[in-house]
C-alpha cells in the first residue's frame, strides 16, 4: 500500500468511526454526544492534515478537500479556491450524470489535463479530495511517495 492509500484507509476508518458515532447518538438530537462530538473533530482533522502533507508534496500546486460544493479544507498554497471548487462541483455532477446514463457505477475519479496544468479529482467517502499539479507531474509516483 502506497503513501495516499494508507492515508486515505486511515480517513476511511476515521469517517465510519463517525458514522456510527452519529448513529448512535442520533435518539438525542438536541444533546449530540461529546463522543460525536470528538470523533467529527477527528476526521475533520485528518482531512486538513491530509491535505497539507499533499500540498508539500514535490510538484502539487494546491489541494482541497469537498462536500457538497463546500470547502472543508485546503493547502496553504492554494490561489484561487472559488474557481477550484466550481470546477470541481460541475465536473463531479457533469461525470455523475454520465455515469448513471453509461452504468459505470459510482465515480472514484476524474482527471482534467489542460494544456499546462492538471486537476485531479478523487472520490474519499463523502469527500471530493482535488489535487492540482502542473501537467507533466506523474500524480500517481508522486502521491505514492508522500510529502
Amino acid at each position: 500500500m502506497h503513501w495516499l492509500e494508507s492515508q486515505l484507509a486511515e480517513l476511511n476508518r476515521l469517517a465510519d468511526a463517525y458514522v456510527l458515532a452519529r448513529r448512535q447518538s442520533s435518539a438525542d438530537i438536541i444533546n449530540i454526544s461529546e463522543t460525536t462530538r470528538l470523533k467529527r473533530s477527528q476526521f475533520i482533522d485528518a482531512v486538513q492534515a491530509l491535505v497539507n502533507n499533499v500540498g508539500k508534496i514535490k510538484g502539487i500546486s494546491a489541494c482541497a478537500a469537498y462536500h457538497d460544493g463546500l470547502i472543508l479544507a485546503q493547502s496553504d498554497k492554494a490561489p484561487n479556491m472559488e474557481a477550484f471548487g466550481a470546477l470541481v462541483q460541475d465536473s463531479i455532477r457533469t461525470a455523475q450524470q454520465g455515469a448513471e446514463e453509461l452504468d459505470l457505477g459510482a465515480i472514484e475519479q476524474i482527471v482534467i489535463v489542460g494544456t499546462s496544468n492538471k486537476v485531479a479529482m478523487l472520490s474519499v467517502g463523502p469527500l471530493i479530495l482535488s489535487i492540482s499539479s502542473p501537467k507533466h507531474i506523474n500524480l500517481a509516483l508522486a502521491l505514492s511517495q508522500g510529502a
